[in-house]
């Protein structure tokens, strides 16, 4: 065959080569030149001074280095720090409105606080007169001599019980309504009874009393006598009692009481006053009537002894001895203690009737 074509390959390849070889081998001298000119260029001098300063970089680059690790470690305290003031700034930006809405004007204040001072003035020297003419009011009273009570003034005794005599009674009158009215108890119970018996199948269930069906019943229609009308109450001890209340214009007032001629004046004419006492019970709207009834017991020589009340106060009566049923849903008191040992302290008495 014939290989002059690749010969001529070949050949050309080669001085490819050999051309690409030449360049590399100058281009490497010129490099090599030209760093060794750039070395003999520095100096031993440079070479010291360009080390020192490489030193004190290094210096420099670990003292930021620790001043970065102190700034790291402080961070959460300053984090802190900020929260705090940014919350007192609040606080305070707050009470910077406040007082921005308040408006409180000096001048005013100033005339108010002046006002007041002056009308202290003004009061500390009306009580300083008065203090005056109290003194001056006393000094008259010392040198006047006492002329007794007014002949026109009512006296009421304070109740000074003493034990009634024994063997006698208390026959009660009630002074209410501006007036005076007998209290007949037993027959007040017996009709409350009979009220209780002609409802029995109502009220009574097993063996206990329905109070608020008997309240009821004794509300709806009238239970008591010519004086006296009776409503139901529930005592703590879970039983009923009977609530007095005297009717109106039933009694008799102060200008009747006067009256020699009058009901209670011959009812005193009947009492025994070996064996009976008169015992009033008073309210605040009736003391003329009390006075006057009281006084008419006196002049006949019988005793007599009375019992305040208040305005609201009620006057209960018990039911009769032997009705011993309790309120349905109520339950009494738990026993008392028990009896002192021997030796102890006695029991005191029960409160005996008295007079005053």
């Amino acid at each position: 065959m014939n290989l002059d074509s690749l010969m001529d390959t070949l050949t050309n390849v080669v001085g490819i080569l050999l051309i690409i070889l030449i360049f590399t081998v100058l281009s490497g001298a010129d490099a090599v030149k030209r760093i060794k000119n750039f070395v003999d260029e520095i100096s031993a001098g440079q070479l010291q001074k360009t080390q020192a300063e490489s030193a004190e970089l290094r210096k420099l680059l670990e003292q930021y280095r620790d001043q970065l690790a102190a700034l790291e470690a402080a961070t959460p305290d300053a984090s802190t720090n900020i929260d705090k003031a940014k919350q007192t700034a609040e606080q305070l930006r707050a009470e910077l409105e406040k007082l921005a809405k308040s408006q409180i004007d000096p001048a005013a204040l100033a005339a108010q606080i002046a006002e007041r001072q002056k009308r202290v003035q003004e009061l500390e020297g009306q009580l300083l007169e008065q203090q005056k003419q109290i003194a001056s009011l006393k000094a008259r009273l010392a040198d006047t001599v006492a002329s007794g009570p007014d002949k026109d003034a009512k006296i009421v005794n304070l109740p000074d019980p003493k034990d009634a005599p024994q063997g006698t009674s208390g026959i009660i009158f009630l002074c209410r309504g501006g007036q005076l009215v007998p209290l007949d108890t037993p027959g007040l119970q017996a009709k409350a009874m009979e009220i209780v018996k002609s409802a029995a199948r109502a009220v009574i269930r097993q063996d206990r009393l329905d109070c608020e069906k008997l309240t009821d019943l004794f509300e709806k229609r009238f239970v008591g006598d010519r004086y006296c009308q009776l409503k139901v109450r529930i005592g703590g001890d879970a039983r009923p009692y009977l609530a007095v209340f005297p009717r109106k214009d039933a009694g008799l007032n102060a200008l009747e009481l006067q009256k020699p001629t009058s009901l209670f004046a011959r009812g005193l004419r009947e009492m025994n006053p070996q064996k009976q006492f008169v015992d009033f019970r008073v309210w605040g709207d009736s003391f003329d009537a009390y006075l006057e009834a009281r006084n008419a017991a006196a002049r006949r020589g019988i005793l007599a002894g009375w019992i305040p009340y208040s305005a609201n106060a009620e006057y209960w009566i018990g039911f009769p001895g032997d009705f011993k049923l309790l309120c349905l849903g109520k339950e009494p008191p738990p026993p008392a203690a028990p009896a002192p040992a021997p030796g102890g302290p006695a029991k005191p008495p029960p409160p005996p009737d008295v007079v005053d």
